[in-house]
């Protein structure tokens, strides 16, 4: 018997379960992938939002503001970098002008600091000729998704609360007083509690055990990636007005993001798929993006250095299906007619900033559901290795005579090295696919995008696990990266 099982392990559901492990509860949660941040909270554009796009008094907007506020102290425990960086919506147009004082309307509904820009204060932000105004929100920001979600992960792991991968729950009832959670397989797991922070299954999860229904349509967006060779002259984040859309919603449209890791990311669009789980990024995407700011690319104050979008720098792609709920804001909470049932459903943008908010209100009230204590010992924090490619010369030697393995360089473009990947894969959680050594080291994410160390990152993860290369996986069951052996090599040596 859990206390609480929590479904998924995107930014809601680590935030919850990290939240939860300050209580003596035992916690589970149920991952339908294969690693955590499987799903959207993997693919979106690692913007922390200011506040000021959501429709005053929706949960949107509460949980929105209330995350952006904690993002300093939250990543400071975590070790994750975050940049206050600031965010910028460029108008081009008189109609675009009108848009950004509806924003900066809302804004001030939601207490967000935003400055609209116009003549000698928009130049200082290096804009091109024809934008003819702006709305700035400094207390907007980036971080890496993935990064902040695993970080999160381990804090909860180590604190007690226990994960479980390749789960899918297939079904949610009442039992007694208990909740029964049925999974592939005929597993099943009991609870006092259960949270839905199930993403594009979250509809599916609540329309079992609640009268009141909804629907949950997947929302594709793309993005594509610079190399860091452009990062400098994009100091923040930089996006066009945001559009309506046919199906409901809207979008922030188009936007220039300075990744937290010193790359640039360019998009997304929106298209609505059927598919929750079809995360492939299709050409027309790609070539929407490219589109667009080949034709505004002057608008962006990366133009005074690169005067032409530079196809050349792309490096790769990536898209992430975000939940959008049929009504047009999150749900979250406990149902009147599901007591111990707590829903952190639809969430979508601005879901990366709300999702610690959202953690801490769900703690909070399933604690009190439960009649929970704290716990005295709950470490906040983790351990974190400082990345070899931001240490200093200095840095770099103590760490090569403590420990040789920083001396091999791995992953050249991003500067990985083999002590990082090791460790990776030892840590709490840690790695068991190429895609799980990617996200927690960077490894392949450069411009060769694996060409180079994908073969050592594989040979490292069979020597780490004692496994057989056919048995190495992309990211998951059913993306093993060599399909039958062409020499004999001993077992685990690659």
């Amino acid at each position: 018997m859990w206390d609480v099982v929590v479904i998924g392990s995107g930014i809601a559901g680590c935030a919850t379960a990290r939240e939860l492990a300050r209580y003596r509860l035992k916690v589970l949660v149920l991952e339908k992938g294969s690693d955590v941040c499987s799903g959207a909270s993997k693919g979106n554009s690692a913007m922390v939002h200011s506040g000021f796009d959501p429709e005053p008094n929706t949960l949107k907007a509460r949980f929105n503001v209330l995350g952006n506020a904690l993002f300093d102290e939250l990543c400071s425990e975590l070790d994750v970098p975050f940049s206050r960086s600031g965010t910028l919506v460029i108008a081009a147009s008189t109609d675009e002008m009108q848009e950004l004082r509806r924003l900066q309307e809302r804004g001030r509904k939601n207490g967000v600091e935003t400055q609209l820009l116009t003549g000698g204060t928009l130049r200082e932000f290096h804009t091109g000729p024809r934008v003819v105004g702006a709305l700035f929100a400094p207390s907007g920001g980036v971080v890496c998704p993935y990064n902040l979600v695993i970080a999160m992960a381990e804090c909860a792991f180590i604190n007690g609360v226990e994960f479980l991968f390749e789960t899918q729950v297939l079904k949610i009832g009442r039992d007694g007083g208990t909740w029964r959670v049925t999974a592939g397989g005929g597993r099943e797991f009991y609870a006092r509690a259960v949270v839905n922070c199930a993403g594009t299954d979250s509809a599916r999860l609540n329309n079992m055990v609640c009268a009141e229904k909804f629907t949950v349509v997947p929302r594709f967006g793309a993005h594509i990636i610079l190399s860091r060779d452009y990062i400098h002259g994009v100091d923040c984040t930089v996006t066009q007005t945001p559009k309506p859309l046919p199906s409901g919603g809207h979008t922030k449209g188009m936007g220039m993001i300075p990744s937290a890791d010193g790359t640039v990311i360019l998009g997304c669009d929106a298209v609505d798929h059927a598919d929750p789980d079809d995360t492939a990024v299709p050409a027309e995407s790609i070539r929407d993006i490219v589109n667009y700011f080949t034709q505004n690319w002057e608008h962006y104050p990366i133009a005074r250095f690169v005067p032409v979008f530079p196809r050349e720098g792309i490096i790769g792609a990536y898209g992430g299906l975000r939940a959008h709920c049929d009504r047009d804001d999150f749900v979250i909470g406990e149902p009147d007619d599901a007591p111990g049932f707590f829903n952190a459903a639809g969430i979508e943008s601005p879901g990366l900033t709300a999702g610690p908010a959202i953690g801490q209100y769900l703690s909070t009230l399933i604690s009190k559901r439960l009649g929970a204590v704290p716990k005295p010992d709950f470490y906040p924090g983790r351990h974190a290795l400082k990345p070899f490619r931001g240490m200093t010369d200095r840095e770099r030697a103590e760490a090569i005579a403590q420990n040789p393995d920083y001396a091999k360089i791995v992953c050249r473009c991003e500067l990985v090295t083999e002590a990082e990947i090791r460790d990776a894969i030892r840590r709490p959680l840690g790695a068991r696919s190429i895609s799980g050594v990617k996200m927690r080291t960077r490894a392949g994410m450069g411009r060769c995008q694996g060409g180079f160390c994908g073969p050592r990152v594989l040979q490292i993860l069979c020597e780490e696990q004692n496994l057989d290369p056919l048995s190495i996986n992309q990211s998951g069951p059913g993306s093993n990266v060599l399909q039958a052996r062409a020499c004999a090599l001993p077992r685990g040596r690659g």
